[in-house]
């Protein structure tokens, strides 16, 4: 008997986004927003199960009106079947989120706290919830041989395959869940949260049965395919999963670099600036600016545009460098306080610095205005 069904992990409902000050608030408010299109997309491809994989919630103290909006979302598509798992964000217990009114009260939401196989339409679920961010202990290790079984098994877990490398997140957490359990339990497959970008890995007899779905919605510079949801498709006992990704998030996170020379005006800068189509913008300067004022014209173009911009530029000498446009200043003491100012942030660094290019540029800028 085939099963379809939609995998989706790591809302992190009540996360504002890393570093992003004001436009933290933006990534809170669209995760929700988002949200609702895993319900509309389940409800357009006709299916009427969801497994989400763990840390739906930022943290178990977030507050009453979002967990109501949560809710509600999850109330509103009574006819979708959703069977969630605690992550290491939001383990179940006292004090935890799942414990709260408007989330027990949902018919539609069923939340598996321990191991215990659940018997559904089509398929027989094997739940892992997290019960400890730090335990260590892979909890596929107990998985039987189902290999013999008729029907269709699928897993829900929450953690870091041991195969692969995913760098410095959340590296104090301890969940390491072995991929070489699938082959061996006959699994048909296993659904993970915690890596934020979507992921598809295969087993030894190269099949494609393990994945992580990804956050619905970006939230951070560093993340790398994130914004999906995957639609699963299982034929019948043994065959591949057919796994489609389906794009759901909405704001959009760039990277861009620019490397000055003496052919790049300021003005060819800033075109290619306005072609950049995000919300977000990680902008990596390197050389020489061509103008002092080059920094205060470039963030008041952009301040506009993006929600967030984060310059880099530990490479890049701003201000009047060699080769650089002179201001004819015809006041000595005025000439003098520039040149003192210019060679202070040359010196200097960290916050001290960008305070004096910011002062550089400003002053360079009245100057060419007081003579234009």
């Amino acid at each position: 008997m085939a099963t379809r069904f939609l995998h989706t992990s790591d809302w992190q409902i009540g996360m504002k986004g890393s570093g992003l000050g004001r436009a933290g608030s933006r990534v809170a408010a669209q995760r929700i927003e988002t949200l609702e299109r895993i319900f509309q997309t389940a409800r357009s491809r006709d299916v009427n199960l969801v497994l989400a994989c763990g840390d739906l919630f930022e943290r178990n103290e977030v507050d009453g009106d979002t967990v109501e909006r949560v809710a509600t979302i999850i109330g509103r598509y009574a006819d979708i079947a959703v069977h969630a798992i605690p992550g290491n964000h939001d383990v179940a217990g006292p004090g935890s989120v799942w414990n709260r009114d408007a989330l027990r009260r949902l018919g539609n939401l069923h939340l598996c706290k321990r191991p215990e196989p659940v018997s559904l339409p089509g398929l027989v679920l094997h739940p892992f919830p997290v019960t400890s961010r730090y335990s260590g202990r892979d909890p596929l290790a107990d998985l039987p041989d189902l290999s013999g079984d008729a029907d269709i098994h699928v897993a829900m877990a929450h953690g870091h395959l041991t195969s692969v490398t995913f760098g410095a997140h959340e590296e104090e957490i301890r969940l390491p869940i072995d991929p070489r359990h699938v082959e061996r339990s006959g699994l048909d497959y296993l659904a993970l949260g915690h890596w934020h970008g979507t992921r598809i890995e295969r087993t030894a007899d190269g099949r494609a049965r393990i994945a992580y779905s990804g956050t619905h919605e970006q939230t951070s510079y560093r993340e790398t395919g994130a914004g999906n949801v995957l639609l699963v498709e299982i034929e019948a006992k043994g065959s591949e999963p057919r796994i489609t990704p389906i794009r759901l998030g909405v704001l959009a996170w760039a990277s861009a670099s620019f490397a000055f020379a003496e052919d790049v005006t300021l003005d060819r800068f800033l075109d290619t600036l306005r072609g950049i189509r995000a919300d977000f913008l990680e902008l990596e300067f390197r050389a020489s600016c061509p103008s002092a004022s080059t920094r205060s014209e470039v963030m008041e173009e952009v301040e506009e545009r993006f929600s967030d911009l984060r310059i880099k530029d530990a490479d890049l000498r701003w201000g009047h460098g060699e080769g650089s446009p002179s201001i004819d200043i015809s006041d000595a003491s005025l000439q003098k306080v520039l040149q003192r100012l210019q060679a202070e942030a040359a010196a200097a660094s960290g916050r001290e610095q960008e305070v004096l290019r910011d002062v550089v540029s400003l002053l360079g800028r009245l100057i060419r205005e007081s003579v234009a």
